[in-house]
C-alpha cells in the first residue's frame, strides 16, 4: 500500500485536529456549557498546546490582564462583556469552577478572542478545599 492516496500519517492528522476553530463572527449566538474561567495567557497556552490542566492551574498574577472563558469542547476563547457580567461572578469560578453562558458575539479582537454580550450566566463556583473529603 505504499504511496496510497488515502493513507494519512497520524502526526499530520493530529496537527489538523489541534488547530482551534475559527473565531466567532459578530452577531453569532454563543451557548457555552461548563466553560472554564481563566486568564487569557493560560487559555491561549491551552488552545495552542492542548494541555487543559493549565486552565485551572493558572497563576493568579495572570488575571491582572483580565479573565476570559475557555470552551473546552471547541477550544475557543471568549471575553465576556463587563457591561453584562460582574467581575466578581467570574472570580468565583476562577481556578476550578465553571460557567454556563448564553449570549451574542459583539466583536472579535485581532487575536481572535470574541467579546460576548451575555444574556444569561450561571456560575458554578470553585469547590471549597476539603469539599470532597469523605466521598470515597
Amino acid at each position: 500500500m505504499k504511496g496510497h492516496p488515502m493513507r494519512t500519517s497520524l502526526p499530520a492528522l493530529l496537527a489538523v485536529l489541534a488547530v482551534p476553530a475559527l473565531a466567532a463572527d459578530p452577531g453569532e449566538e454563543v451557548e457555552l456549557s461548563s466553560a472554564t474561567v481563566t486568564a487569557l495567557a493560560c487559555a491561549q497556552d491551552a488552545q495552542r498546546t492542548g494541555k487543559l490542566g493549565r486552565l485551572t492551574a493558572c497563576p493568579l498574577e495572570e488575571t491582572l490582564k483580565g479573565l476570559v472563558v475557555f470552551d473546552v469542547a471547541e477550544k475557543q476563547i471568549y471575553r465576556l462583556s463587563p457591561k453584562s457580567v460582574r467581575l466578581s461572578d467570574l472570580e468565583r469560578a476562577f481556578g476550578g469552577g465553571a460557567v454556563d453562558v448564553t449570549g451574542v458575539v459583539k466583536s472579535t479582537d485581532p487575536a481572535g478572542v470574541a467579546l460576548v454580550e451575555v444574556k444569561d450566566l450561571r456560575v458554578t463556583p470553585k469547590p471549597k478545599a476539603g469539599a470532597f473529603k469523605g466521598c470515597l
